[in-house]
């Protein structure tokens, strides 16, 4: 690896190690234990919106799916389980009946009825609305709301994978008379729920509070009250975890995950990322419409050494776009290579004019987003790429993602929502999708006829071939599948979930107590 690559991808880290060095040692021998009834935690930054409906990032996933439940749970050990609804089956090939919990209230006391849950769903796909989870449920034809505790949901083919949809992203259950009351931008000012937290106060950039209900019906949550602060930078973050100010950081970088273990006090909690991070790339630009240019960018990556002097060897390079885990990942394709002399060739046959490619990156959105893209820029300018490294604010990423006006390159971080190629690939670079900055047309066919078909066998040859034209387009540049790490006082029990949800119930999350 060129010098200048490797001071790009070591000088965060020496950088970090020594600001967190500074932080104190809190009294041993309450280390285990708690009296707690404030749970904290800090995040890489602040959240953008609090309405499930118009944002995937993971930094307001962490708080939206506990503030709103969804008809199915995905606990931490990716099953499903009863949330909202309490009971579902198959009838025929393309109905599903859904059974919903009585009892359940809002926030504000009004009941929950299978109104809210229609109306929901009806508001994803809406091209009114323009939701930023639009193609989550594109397989539903129909949804019947026949009584207050039953919903049922009609399909345009068989869906078999529509409780996994219903689990994740967009599935999340919003209160109509509220919504349609006070509108969208009140409701996402001031928004209510069914889940186990209840909004208190948001201060922008700083932090959010939120209130533990007491009346949910899961049981109330292991604290009475929970505030999240927006930390951007890694170093104040670990610091503050390490001086007891904070239970929980997320996206703790593998370079402090010794320091965290060692102290008297905290320890790392960790799982493979059912997802990866990729640097998700706008085709319709130039250079970056030339197949051959896309392909010479994901050549002149050496993952293996990101892997190891970023990471700590905590991740492992990925062969496609689809993660390791995943209905239908390929184990037959070798990982991406790293081919400089080849990726050279590339621009030469692209006609490469040193035109400006850009990485848009942020400083701690994702774990390692701001070092990886400094290492990135330096080996593409090893091969003679003429890249460029621009910092947006989290809430500048967050705008461009909804008008899709990304300049070149920028990280994502996809997460594999069914643990099936639909849920992650297809639901993001598919026709109309968050991340339609391509298109082909045998991928948009295989794609859709892969999510309609109860085949496997033709859904996994559909999928191989769909990721080969991937591998030639590149409209996403997988760099990683990494671990996700979290920094936790001793004192908190709680288990990770590899899809980046924060959860917080009681069968996740509680305090050892005195």
């Amino acid at each position: 690896m060129a010098r200048v690559t490797r001071r790009a991808l070591l000088k965060g880290a020496a950088a970090l190690g020594a600001a967190a060095a500074v932080a104190q040692v809190p009294d041993i021998a309450r280390a285990q234990t708690t009296g707690k009834r404030e749970l904290v935690w800090a995040q890489g930054g602040d959240i953008s919106k609090f309405d499930p409906h118009f944002s995937t990032s993971a930094n307001d996933i962490r708080i939206s799916f506990n503030l709103y439940d969804n008809l199915v749970s995905r606990h931490p050990d990716q099953k499903l389980y009863p949330g909202l609804a309490t009971e579902w089956k198959l009838e025929g090939q393309t109905t599903w009946r859904f059974k919903l919990r009585q009892g359940v209230k809002w926030h504000n006391g009004d009941p929950f009825t299978s109104a809210d849950a229609k109306w929901s769903l009806e508001r994803t796909y809406d091209p009114s609305v323009k939701a930023r989870v639009n193609t989550v449920f594109t397989t539903i034809d129909r949804i019947e709301a026949p009584d207050a505790t039953t919903l049922v949901i009609h399909t345009k083919k068989p869906d078999p994978l529509l409780p996994q949809r219903l689990a994740f992203y967009g599935g999340q259950i919003v209160p109509m008379k509220y919504v349609q009351k006070v509108g969208n931008d009140e409701f996402n000012s001031k928004p209510v729920g069914t889940g186990p937290i209840k909004f208190v106060s948001w201060t922008k950039d700083d932090k959010i509070v939120m209130d533990a209900n007491k009346d949910y019906w899961g049981g109330k949550p292991d604290f009475d009250r929970m505030i999240v602060r927006a930390v951007p930078e890694m170093a104040p973050r670990v610091a503050a975890l390490l001086k007891g100010e904070v239970d929980i950081i997320t996206q703790l970088p593998p370079d402090q995950g010794e320091r965290v273990n060692g102290h008297p006090s905290t320890r790392v909690a960790g799982a493979l990322y059912a997802g990866l991070y990729v640097l998700a790339v706008n085709s319709k630009v130039k250079p970056l419409d030339n197949p051959l240019v896309k392909q010479a960018l994901a050549l002149a990556i050496d993952r293996d050494a990101i892997v190891k002097e970023l990471w700590r060897g905590r991740g492992i390079v990925p062969s496609g776009p689809i993660a390791k885990g995943d209905n239908h990942f390929d184990a037959s394709l070798p990982p991406l290579a790293y081919n400089p002399k080849e990726a050279r060739e590339r621009l030469r046959k692209a006609g490469y004019k040193n035109e400006e490619v850009v990485i848009e990156t942020t400083s701690g959105y994702m774990a390692n987003d701001k070092p990886m893209a400094e290492a990135i820029q330096g080996m593409w300018r090893d091969v003679g790429i003429n890249a460029k490294v621009e910092i947006v604010e989290y809430s500048v990423r967050a705008q461009k993602n909804r008008d899709k006006s990304f300049k070149g390159c920028w990280w994502s971080d996809p997460t594999s929502t069914l643990g099936d190629p639909d849920g992650m690939m297809w639901r993001l670079l598919g026709p109309g999708g968050p991340q339609d900055y391509w298109r082909h047309a045998e991928w948009d066919e295989l794609g859709n006829a892969a999510r309609f078909s109860v085949d496997e066998k033709f859904r996994g040859e559909a999928y191989k071939k769909m990721t080969r034209i991937v591998l030639e387009h590149f409209p996403w540049i997988p760099v990683i599948q990494p671990y996700e790490d979290y920094g936790l006082q001793k004192y908190v029990d709680w288990t990770p979930n590899p899809n980046q949800q924060f959860e917080i119930r009681r069968f996740a999350f509680k305090f050892k107590r005195a």
